[in-house]
């Protein structure tokens, strides 16, 4: 209605400043405030009980960005990076990481709150990560070759904001971005560098003189459990590896903990193998299903390169592969995309279920806890209720988490 009004009497225009209080952060890192005259305004990097001036730059609703602030909150600490604010890849810098963590699960708790029936005492606190900065194993660098810039976009628009170093990415891909900009052959587009645990470090899409464009390969031990894994530069895969085997180590326990049909279980958009690989020995067959053609060649080389002798890859849309196989077993194991799970192959289940009671236990892990939700509510209506929801701090400094969420048949 604020919004709506303003807009009509041209009372606030582009390029405003307007003085507002910050009430919350919300998804996203979006951070909402309000004036003395009770108009919401939308703002980043902000703190709640802070009192900002901020520079309009859109409506319907509000936005606008923090030119100063007015009244700092005790909580505020110094950004770890100089670039924080500008680059738009990081935006919870400005908290203690501490206070990060609840913020995250106070995200969570208002998002499963949203399910019936919904107990929030089952979500447990984020799991955080070993390492605040520098933590991540890969990193998509975009490029202004006109104007020799290599960064991010800074958000909300196509501008590269150019950066000499990223604090959250590993010493190595730095180290990579520090001799990619002193070369002489300035990188023409976007490109992608990667590390690994042992110090390896390649740079795909592009050619350098220091290093190569191809696979890299990464080992992971959990519960005495060493698997080594190659991922080619088309190939998704976790980016922290010091919350990797923690991760994984819990999808181990809730497995075991759940466990009662050893005889299958399906991992659906299972990528090179790493979930697939950690629940192998719990199972007497495993069937992975996914739909990238370089992350199921990698998958297929990864169970010849460790000796797996009971672990399936099928390539192909699992909406499509899991009706031909038509097997579904009382345990499936779900890691999709942002996007989730995709209807149709939702639907399947849901029908596989109520014509044969299969399956009974879920366990889904998702980047994106808002579909996520999606999904299990859907889930909901045949009975099946959330039991457990572990949150991960796979990316510090930013406003994403991963989340498992346990889920049977009550």
């Amino acid at each position: 209605m604020f919004n709506f009004l303003i807009l009509l009497d041209k009372s606030m225009d582009r390029g405003d400043v307007i003085t507002i209080k910050i009430l919350d952060i919300e998804k996203e890192g979006l951070c909402r405030g309000v004036s003395d005259k009770d108009v919401e305004v939308f703002t980043r990097y902000a703190i709640p009980g802070e009192i900002v001036n901020v520079k309009i730059f859109k409506f319907s609703p509000i936005y606008g960005d923090i030119v100063s602030i007015l009244k700092p909150s005790e909580e505020r600490v110094d950004p770890g990076c100089k670039f924080f604010g500008n680059c738009g890849g990081c935006d919870l810098q400005m908290l203690p990481y501490q206070k990060q963590l609840e913020y995250k699960k106070s995200l969570l708790i208002k998002e499963f709150s949203t399910l019936p029936y919904f107990n929030i005492e089952i979500i447990e606190d984020v799991v955080p990560s070993p390492k605040e900065y520098n933590y991540r194993n890969s990193v998509m660098f975009r490029v202004n070759p006109k104007h020799k810039k290599i960064g991010f976009l800074r958000r909300d628009t196509n501008i590269v904001v150019d950066i000499d170093e990223c604090k959250i990415a590993s010493e190595e891909i730095n180290y990579a971005l520090k001799k990619i900009r002193q070369q002489e052959n300035f990188p023409p587009h976007v490109f992608k560098v990667r590390s690994t645990s042992d110090g390896d470090i390649v740079v795909n899409q592009i050619k350098t003189q220091n290093f190569e464009d191809r696979d890299v390969f990464e080992t992971v031990i959990v519960d005495g459990l060493s698997y080594k894994f190659r991922i080619s530069r088309e190939s998704f895969f976790q980016v922290n590896n010091y919350v990797i085997p923690i991760w994984l180590k819990k999808i181990r326990e809730l497995v075991l903990e759940n466990l009662e049909d050893r005889s299958l279980v399906l991992d659906l958009y299972c990528g090179v193998g790493l979930i697939t690989f950690f629940v192998s020995d719990l199972f007497d067959r495993v069937i992975g299903v996914e739909i990238s053609k370089r992350a199921v060649e990698d998958a297929i080389f990864n169970i010849t390169l460790n000796n797996i002798k009971n672990v399936e890859i099928i390539r192909g849309e699992v909406s499509k592969v899991i009706p031909i196989v038509n097997l579904i077993p009382e345990f499936i194991i779900v890691d999709p995309s942002r996007e989730g799970i995709d209807s149709d192959t939702m639907n399947f289940i849901i029908s596989y279920y109520k014509q044969k009671g299969k399956p009974r236990k879920i366990l889904y892990s998702s980047c994106n806890y808002e579909t996520q939700v999606r999904d299990i509510r859907k889930l909901y209506e045949y009975g099946f209720r959330v039991k457990k929801v572990v949150p991960f701090d796979m990316f510090p400094q930013t406003h994403h988490v991963e989340v498992l969420a346990y889920i049977e048949v009550v």
